[in-house]
């Protein structure tokens, strides 16, 4: 079922042109959205405006479209619905889209919607005031989103699967052109039967569409398919869990991987995005049918119910599976792209340029994110408040350090050091909002590896020593073992010296001794307890 989120956040990106949005201006007063969870809201209204991107409930059939009205008649007119003023209603028009784009600008701390006579104004702001976005959004209607939800059944999330294909089905593979030849060259043996899934699952849809119902006519090529395809699904969520497996690795290991096998990579993403959708066409089709089924209303709807939530689940986790791989794929060769190693990775019987293979890394991840109902997340820059080098923190190693690190990446100080140990050598030192790094700068600039990560709640003790004619000293004490920095003689003194101190301050501010850490003995305790009693006495 739908997971219910702030009911504060109805934004709609339904408007597609100036004449929507002056109907949407006109008659803002009597239009309501009610956030229902994942992405999707009810619209309630005298009448739908013109170029809104509407799904109405009669696509569920005529008595699963009435059984839904009259849930949310019954729902907006008793309890604390009543109460909260929802039984003024206009009706239910149908179901909308909330705009990814305003939703996570609403996710960030601090953001919320304009408030006025206790209504939500389509104006996204910061804690502070200042304004962040207009959301295009309606007034909202208060709590009872996460109310109304559970009461509707599973018609509602259906509907939401069935908006989400009418509006993405047309765009699966406009971003992923590029890479439909590699999965032809790399799966031959199952192409074929592949793009046939597709195809068929594909104009399903579209005779659905054209006809306003799912019938038999329609739902039986899918129905002599549903062995192919649970099988083509399996086959390429596997090949991406492998690849995600052979992922799990140091840096180096899944770079040379990646390196390696990046043709197989994408080849089995586009598969896997394939093969899903055509499965997951399937599946909302299949629903359909059966909520146009006006027989055995009570065994349907359970059976709906579970369809529905099978769906749904195994759906979420493949799409978020997929997500992961093409993120870590696109990391690593946006990295590769700045360093001064191999400039071209292997793409069936050749080899492809380095910013040709970024720019099919990053479609497949716009069209995942895209399929999601999601923004693509873009890593930011690291740009440490605190920089402690001889003179500008190079460029270059800031952009690379942006695709080395674990997100988040927050990076609050940056240092040219180095390292005390058997063989002394210059490293990168630098502490984060949850962890401190240290990089051999060689390996850094020419591999991308940062050697060392450790969480900021490891630090146990750190000493800051200056040095007369040689630069200061750090040492820092984690729950493992101990690391000893130095900084060269450009920061004996002035800023170089200062910039190093507040470097230091920043990790002497996260020191802990966890309470299971803390040891005790009977004889100290002793000891303690009489210097207590002298205090007391002398005091």
């Amino acid at each position: 079922m739908s997971t219910p989120v702030d009911p504060t956040t109805e934004i709609s990106d339904v408007v597609r042109d100036n004449e929507s949005e002056s109907a949407l201006a006109a008659t803002e007063s009597e239009l309501t959205l009610l956030n229902v969870g994942d992405g999707y809201a009810l619209l309630f209204a005298d009448h739908a405006p013109k170029g809104m991107d509407l799904l109405e409930f009669n696509v569920l059939g005529q008595a699963a479209g009435e059984r839904l009205t009259d849930r949310l008649s019954t729902a907006a007119g008793v309890g604390n619905l009543a109460a909260l003023g929802a039984s003024a209603l206009p009706k239910a028009q149908g179901l909308v889209r909330l705009a990814p784009e305003s939703l996570q600008l609403l996710t960030q701390a601090g953001n919320s919607l304009m408030q006025s006579g206790g209504q939500s104004l389509g104006t996204i702001v910061t804690a502070n005031g200042k304004l962040v976005a207009h959301a295009r959004l309606l007034p909202a209607v208060g709590a009872q989103g996460a109310l109304l939800a559970p009461m509707l059944g599973p018609a509602l999330v259906l509907l939401a699967l069935q908006m989400q294909l009418a509006s993405i089905s047309r765009r699966v593979d406009e971003n992923i052109e590029l890479t439909r030849d590699v999965l032809r060259a790399i799966h031959q043996d199952q192409w074929a039967t592949l793009i046939g899934l597709h195809e068929t699952s594909l104009q399903a849809l579209n005779e659905a569409e054209a006809a306003g119902t799912v019938n038999e006519h329609i739902f039986a090529p899918l129905a002599s398919r549903q062995a192919d395809l649970r099988k083509f699904r399996k086959l390429f969520v596997d090949f991406v869990r492998d690849h995600l497996k052979a992922l799990d690795a140091d840096a180096k290991t899944s770079r040379s991987y990646i390196q390696k096998n990046f043709d197989q990579i994408i080849a089995d993403a586009h598969g896997m995005l394939m093969a899903e959708f055509a499965w997951y066409r399937a599946q909302a089709l299949r629903g359909s049918l059966i909520s146009h089924d006006a027989q055995n209303l009570d065994a349907n709807e359970r059976l709906l119910t579970h369809l529905v939530e099978e769906t749904k689940s195994e759906h979420d986790e493949a799409m978020l599976e997929i997500a992961h791989l093409l993120a870590e794929v696109e990391r690593n060769v946006r990295l590769l792209s700045l360093l001064p190693s191999a400039r071209s990775l292997p793409f069936t019987s050749k080899r492809r340029n380095i910013d040709e293979a970024m720019a099919m890394a990053e479609a497949l991840s716009a069209s995942v994110a895209d399929l999601r109902s999601q923004v693509l997340p873009r890593r930011r820059a690291v740009a440490p408040k605190v920089s402690v080098f001889k003179s500008e923190t190079p460029s270059k190693l800031t952009d690379i350090l942006a695709w080395s690190l674990p997100e988040p990446a927050q990076v609050l100080a940056l240092a040219d050091a180095n390292q005390e140990r058997l063989l002394a050598n210059n490293v990168y030192l630098g502490i984060a909002s949850e962890y401190f790094f240290v990089a051999d700068q060689s390996e850094l600039t020419k591999e991308g590896a940062v050697e060392r990560i450790t969480p900021l709640n490891d630090i146990r003790y750190v000493r800051f020593l200056e040095r007369p004619k040689k630069g200061p000293t750090l040492e820092i004490i984690t729950k493992d073992e101990n690391l000893t920095f130095t900084f060269d003689s450009w920061a004996v003194e002035g800023e170089g010296l200062e910039s190093a101190r507040r470097m230091a301050n920043l990790f002497s501010s996260v020191m802990n001794l966890p309470a299971h850490e803390q040891r005790t003995d009977p004889l100290m305790e002793e000891i303690l307890e009489n210097s207590k009693a002298s205090k007391a006495i002398e005091s």
